[in-house]
C-alpha cells in the first residue's frame, strides 16, 4: 500500500510516504500510518489461512478509497486521521462476508472496533483521533473533536494611494511571529482566529492558502482605495458565495476594508463553525445567539460585521437578481437607519449594494445564477477563485463580454498532479466615453 495522489483521473503514485507541503505533523502522521498499515498488513498475509482467518477491516486496502488528514496550519498536536471506504465499514454483529479472493472477512461492528482501537494503539499516539466513514455509517476510535483548533496572524499597515499604486503590500497573513520584534507584534499583528469542523471541507494546502489569502487581501485593498467616489460613496458591502467556514472572510473581515460582509454557505456544518469563527473574532453581527458556539472574543481591532446565512449560492443569486431587476443603481440604506434585527434577515440582503463578489466554487464552477447575479447585479468587482480550470475557463466566456480581468495568480495546489488553484480580480467594464 501506498500513497497516491490523482491526475487526470489517475492514481499517480507519490513515491513517498508523506507529502512534502503538509505541515510538519501531518508528515510525520503518513509515515506512522502507512507504516502500521503495511506491516499489520503483512503479518496477516504471511500467517492465514484463506478458509479460517478472519481478515481485520484496515487490510483490505482495495475498500479504502481514500484518507484525509486534518491537523492545524502551523505545527502543533492535534491530528485527525479519515479512512473513506467504499464499501459499509460494518454489518450486523455477527455477519461476516466472503471476499473474492475466498477470504472470510468478520464484518461485524464490534469486530471492527476492536480492531481499529488496536490499529489506533499501534500508531503510538501520533494522531488524536481516528474517524472511518463510509455511506451512512461513521465511527470515531479516540479522542471526539467538533472542531480543530487553529490561529495565523494578519499584519495591517496604514497605506497611502501612492503606496498602492507602487504596489506597496497592505497586508500579509502569516502562520506564526517569529523574527517579529515585540514593538511590531503590538502595533501591527493581529490574530486571526479558527475552528476548523473535522468533518467538513478546508483548505488542504497551507502554503497555496497563505499565497492566496495575501493576494486577494491586497487586491481588496487597492479596490477600495482606488474607489472613484472617495467619502461620498455608496456603502460597500462584499457578498461571499461559497464561504466555507470562513477562512477567506475571517481575514478579511479583521482588515476592516469593507462595511459589511454577507457570507453564504451551503453546507450547515461549515456554516456553524462560520457563526463560531465570527464570534471568536469579534466580528460577529447576526442577532440569533447559538448557545452551542464559542462565546466572543473581546478584541479592540475594528473590524467589519459579517452576517452568514444556510443557503445555495443560485437560490440567493435569483432572489437577489428579481428584488433588484429595477434597481440597478440604489444606493443602500445606512446602517443607522437599519435596525440590527432587520439585517439579520435574508430579505433585507437581498435588496443591498454590492461593491464586491467574491466566489469560492466547488471544481464544477459557478452556476448560471451566479453567473447572471454577477453580469446584472451591481457588482463593480469580482474576485474569483478556482479549482477546476475546465469550469473557469466557461465561466470567463460568459463574463468576458462584462468583465476585463485586471489581474490573477495560479498557486500549485498539489504538485505532481494537475490540481492549480487560481485566483482572478475582474472588473466590471466602463460603458465607452460619448
Amino acid at each position: 500500500m501506498q500513497y497516491a495522489m490523482r491526475c487526470c483521473k489517475e492514481a499517480v503514485p507519490l513515491q513517498t510516504d508523506y507529502f512534502p507541503v503538509e505541515p510538519p505533523i501531518i508528515q510525520k502522521v503518513m509515515k506512522v500510518v502507512m507504516k502500521c498499515l503495511n506491516h499489520r498488513r503483512t503479518l496477516v498475509l504471511d500467517n492465514q489461512n484463506p478458509t479460517t482467518e478472519k481478515v481485520p477491516w484496515h487490510h483490505k486496502q482495495e475498500y479504502i478509497h481514500k484518507k484525509s488528514f486534518v491537523a492545524v496550519w502551523r505545527n502543533a498536536l492535534d491530528c485527525v486521521v479519515t479512512f473513506n471506504y467504499n464499501q459499509p465499514i460494518y454489518g450486523c454483529d455477527g455477519d461476516v462476508m466472503m471476499d473474492t479472493d475466498s477470504t472470510v472477512c468478520d464484518c461485524s461492528r464490534t469486530n471492527m472496533l476492536a480492531q481499529a482501537a488496536e490499529f489506533f494503539r499501534d500508531c503510538n499516539d501520533s494522531i488524536s483521533s481516528l474517524i472511518l466513514r463510509s455511506k451512512h455509517l461513521k465511527e470515531t476510535i479516540g479522542r471526539p473533536l467538533l472542531y480543530i483548533e487553529d490561529v495565523l496572524y494578519l499584519r495591517r499597515m496604514h497605506m497611502s494611494r501612492v503606496d498602492v499604486v507602487s504596489g506597496v503590500d497592505a497586508f500579509k497573513v502569516c502562520l506564526d511571529l517569529d523574527g517579529v520584534d515585540d514593538n511590531e507584534h503590538g502595533q501591527n499583528y493581529v490574530p486571526i482566529f479558527y475552528s476548523k469542523p473535522i468533518d467538513a471541507f478546508h483548505h488542504p494546502n497551507r502554503n497555496t492558502m497563505l499565497q492566496a489569502l495575501n493576494w486577494m487581501m491586497n487586491r481588496l485593498k487597492a479596490i477600495g482605495m482606488n474607489s472613484d467616489d472617495g467619502c461620498k460613496r455608496c456603502v460597500h458591502n462584499m457578498l461571499e458565495m461559497y464561504c466555507g467556514c470562513g477562512a477567506h472572510t475571517m481575514a478579511i473581515a479583521k482588515s476592516n476594508i469593507f462595511d459589511s460582509i454577507v457570507a453564504i454557505e451551503l453546507d450547515q456544518r461549515l456554516v456553524d463553525a462560520c457563526i463560531v469563527n465570527c464570534k471568536r473574532n469579534g466580528c460577529f453581527s447576526m442577532t440569533k445567539e447559538d448557545s452551542g458556539t464559542h462565546g466572543a472574543t473581546t478584541t479592540v481591532v475594528e473590524t467589519t460585521p459579517v452576517y452568514v446565512f444556510l443557503g445555495d449560492a443560485s437560490e440567493w443569486a435569483k432572489k437577489i437578481v428579481l428584488k433588484n431587476k429595477n434597481k440597478r443603481q440604489q444606493q443602500t440604506e445606512t446602517s443607522n437607519t437599519v435596525s440590527n434585527n432587520y439585517k439579520s434577515s435574508k430579505s433585507y440582503w437581498y435588496n443591498q449594494y454590492y461593491h464586491v463578489l467574491l466566489v469560492d466554487p466547488p471544481r464544477m464552477g459557478l452556476g448560471e445564477d451566479v453567473i447572471n447575479l454577477a453580469i446584472h447585479g451591481s457588482f463593480e468587482h469580482i474576485i474569483y477563485v478556482s479549482c477546476g480550470r475546465r469550469a473557469l475557463i466557461r465561466d470567463l466566456k460568459l463574463l468576458r463580454e462584462t468583465f476585463d480581468i485586471v489581474d490573477l495568480v495560479i498557486t500549485d495546489l498539489f504538485p505532481r498532479t494537475d490540481s492549480v488553484e487560481t485566483i482572478l480580480h475582474l472588473r466590471r467594464k466602463q460603458p465607452p466615453q460619448t
